[in-house]
């Protein structure tokens, strides 16, 4: 099943085997180096209009929460900390993968991750349930391994990369 990293604690009590429920980056490789992207889940601000005292207020309460309240650990984020590099259990997958923020497509790509998506015809966040049924059909049947698929998947999307080079 394909889900964010913020269900993996929900799935996990929902079943009867919670170590079967795992989460690992997307299978693809760039000159050797595995990538995977970052989102912010809840994102804090100081109003620039509040007067100074309150803007104090807020700024402390942001380094508690984001520093000390262990929040991030807590619900099995990632921390927001530069300096804190800890992965909670739900990434141990991730350790040799490299994290990073997305920025806008540059100039003439804004449709590349759409062209290379219907390309290899992996059908990612496009509501296309037949990829991930077979995933399913897969697991349940053993006829393929996870690492089978993956590779499958990553020779399918590296050909798609070639294809839009």
């Amino acid at each position: 099943m394909v889900l964010g990293a913020w269900a993996v604690p929900q799935m996990k009590q929902a079943g009867d085997h919670p170590d079967d429920v795992q989460y690992m980056p997307f299978p693809i490789t760039v000159d050797g180096k595995q990538y995977a992207t970052l989102a912010g889940n809840y994102s804090m601000g100081i109003n620039k209009n509040s007067d100074k005292d309150r803007q104090e207020a807020a700024m402390i309460f942001v380094k508690w929460m984001t520093e000390k309240s262990g929040y991030a650990q807590n619900e099995g984020g990632i921390p927001i900390v530069k300096s804190d590099d800890s992965l909670p259990e739900t990434y141990e997958h991730f350790k040799d993968v490299e994290l990073i923020v997305d920025d806008p497509a540059k100039e003439g790509e804004e449709d590349l991750f759409a062209d290379i998506n219907s390309d290899s015809e992996l059908g990612i966040n496009n509501g296309n349930g037949k990829k991930i049924q077979d995933i399913v059909t897969d697991a349940a049947n053993k006829t393929k391994t996870i690492d089978q698929i993956m590779g499958e998947w990553d020779e399918k999307w590296g050909a798609a990369v070639e294809s839009e080079s």
